[in-house]
């Protein structure tokens, strides 16, 4: 009767801005479900479906997403994320938020604790972090408290975190489901980086080592951080994304690590598109 058949099965969407995440677009298998994939993408599964005239309400509530709305927004403030960490016990670095009481105080967050303490009290140097920056954009260093203060004056406070700063001599982007990690790289500043570069960031000053690599140099604890990072991942609500894991250097016998932040959108290369 020339009537069209019902779809059965259906190829994921891809919900994101990425020009890197194209290379998931049109590829992935059919499946018996509709599914959204965010990659950093706040699109409800409602403004997705919102010109599909097909879908009933009993299918689009049933839409299975990977990576949900929350989850994506939790990753993409420095503040939500480091609290989520915080309250999951993942290892990251000591942080503070400013006190809106003002009087030359922060707050420092502890798991289910927050302590009042000065300025002079921070542990310098410290690192002031834009809440909603990317690579670094916002971020700047303070070596004691005549810098932090000298900085502070014009701006509005409550747009960011401070970070107690690490020398960690190694940092990787670890790439984790559920599953374990299905990709990773290590971040090495270039012998041309300019002198005193202290983050790692996609701006021509780093090399992006595979594992493959005999310079990737794997740490002891690597299965106690990747254990880490899916605690992170879970802890955001996130199903798949990617950390900046910073550790001690290859002498330690156990090296210590933080990760740093999350990436619900992180950039895929040719290998991490076929991961």
């Amino acid at each position: 009767n020339g009537a069209k058949k019902p779809l059965t099965k259906f190829r994921p969407t891809i919900l994101s801005r990425h020009p890197s995440h194209d290379v998931l677009r049109g590829v992935l298998n059919l499946v018996p479900f509709r599914a959204l994939i965010r990659f950093g993408s706040t699109t409800t599964k409602q403004q997705a479906y919102r010109n599909n005239k097909t879908i009933t309400p009993f299918q689009l509530e049933n839409v299975v997403e990977i990576n949900t709305v929350q989850a994506i927004k939790n990753s993409a403030s420095k503040l939500l994320m480091k609290d989520c960490f915080t309250r999951a016990g993942v290892k990251t670095a000591d942080w503070y938020t400013i006190n809106p009481l003002g009087g030359g105080y922060v707050i420092r967050v502890e798991k289910n604790i927050s302590l009042n303490i000065s300025l002079a009290e921070l542990p310098y140097p410290i690192i002031s972090k834009s809440l909603h920056g990317s690579r670094g954009e916002g971020n700047a260093k303070h070596d004691n408290q005549q810098q932090l203060e000298a900085w502070m004056r014009g701006k509005d406070l409550s747009n960011y975190i401070f970070e107690k700063f690490y020398t960690y001599s190694k940092e990787y982007r670890i790439h984790v489901t559920n599953d374990g990690c299905f990709y990773t790289c290590r971040k090495l500043l270039k012998n041309t980086a300019p002198e005193g570069t202290w983050q790692r960031h996609d701006d021509g000053n780093v090399a992006w080592i595979l594992e493959t690599n005999p310079a990737f140099k794997k740490p002891t604890t690597w299965n106690l951080i990747v254990e880490d990072c899916i605690r992170a991942k879970n802890a955001l609500g996130l199903d798949i994304c990617s950390f900046d894991v910073m550790t001690q250097g290859s002498s330690k016998e156990r090296p210590e690590w933080i990760i740093v932040e999350s990436q619900s959108a992180p950039s895929f290369g040719e290998v991490t598109g076929v991961k």
